[in-house]
């Protein structure tokens, strides 16, 4: 799954990061503070697991907010294509960042966590440019479609997108295509249009692998190409049907936690646990005269430490004037 979300995040990811999973003292906020200055990373995903559950951290570095989701399921991207007849596999379409849509997470009126997590998603990858990007750079789509408001859950799809070629005849198409079929069965090219022979006999059956006819018959998916896309026959001012074909990894993630800083400071939604607002002055009441506290200490641990430095600076001293009388 961490290698399935790497992909997802390409270009922009560390694909050989290097994690240490017996550290278990170093802290989610380490990882960015280190990372985000030297590797200029800005947001951090997180995975952990145990006997029960499996949780994904989302925080922005290095000062948060730190979104905390269970992962109720999830399935590989190897899985999903295992089940494809003609799984997709271009390493050129992780050349650049896919295209974020988000999905019924409402509008202003939106609870505050809803809206975080809209942001959040949105931020993670660059923005694009509409008047400037290149069609060929847009060949990957994300999808975080909200669908239980109740319970706050997000389901994450990842696809490819296909373009085919619209307007033409099927067994023209085949042959524009980048898999030609195989025609040695036939006399002449005319045959294999045609579907006949010279004499009028059906034509033997030549199997080319390329879309059915089912899939470029939808034509909401009819799209005239403002410039050449990926494929032959996908080429300027050209009708081409555009398909989405699923990559994975597929995520359905429900969110428990939000805090405002990068895996501590207030918690500013929770799922299950709800303060009352005399309850959340009450608690950060505690945690200020706890780190107010803690740093007394601090000090005077450090005013001690110094204290016995001198005292022992003052003793090497007498000490080495006596050497000299």
């Amino acid at each position: 799954l961490v290698t399935d979300l790497r992909k997802l995040m390409r270009p922009y990811t560390a694909v050989n990061f290097k994690e240490d999973a017996t550290n278990r003292k170093v802290t989610l906020a380490h990882y960015a503070n280190s990372l985000s200055s030297s590797m200029g990373v800005t947001h951090i995903m997180a995975l952990s697991q145990n006997s029960a559950r499996v949780n994904l951290r989302m925080g922005r570095a290095p000062a948060g907010p730190t979104l905390s989701f269970r992962v109720k399921r999830f399935t590989l991207g190897r899985q999903i294509r295992a089940v494809q007849r003609r799984p997709y596999d271009s390493s050129k379409a992780f050349e650049s960042p896919p295209v974020v849509v988000t999905n019924n997470f409402g509008d202003a009126s939106a609870a505050p966590h809803v809206k975080l997590m809209r942001i959040t998603f949105q931020n993670m990858f660059p923005a694009i440019n509409v008047s400037t990007v290149k069609l060929n750079e847009c060949r990957r789509v994300v999808l975080f479609n909200f669908i239980r408001r109740d319970t706050s859950e997000v389901e994450i799809r990842h696809y490819a997108i296909r373009a085919k070629p619209v307007g033409v005849d099927r067994k023209v198409r085949r042959l524009i295509e980048a898999k030609i079929p195989n025609l040695s069965k036939l006399d002449d090219i005319s045959d294999y249009i045609t579907g006949q022979t010279s004499s009028g006999a059906p034509a033997p059956a030549v199997n080319s692998g390329a879309m059915s006819d089912s899939e470029a018959e939808d034509e909401t998916a009819h799209v005239m190409l403002p410039e050449k896309f990926r494929g032959k026959g996908n080429n300027k001012s050209q009708k081409s049907a555009l398909k989405l074909v699923e990559l994975g990894p597929r995520l359905r993630l429900k969110l428990v936690k939000v805090e405002r800083g990068l895996a501590s400071g207030d918690v500013m939604y929770h799922a299950y646990v709800h303060k009352t607002p005399e309850e959340v002055k009450e608690l950060k009441q505690r945690k200020e005269q706890e780190a107010s506290l803690k740093r007394q200490r601090r000090e005077d641990q450090e005013a001690n430490v110094q204290r016995k430095q001198a005292a022992k600076d003052e003793k090497k001293a007498k000490r080495e004037k006596r050497k000299k009388e």
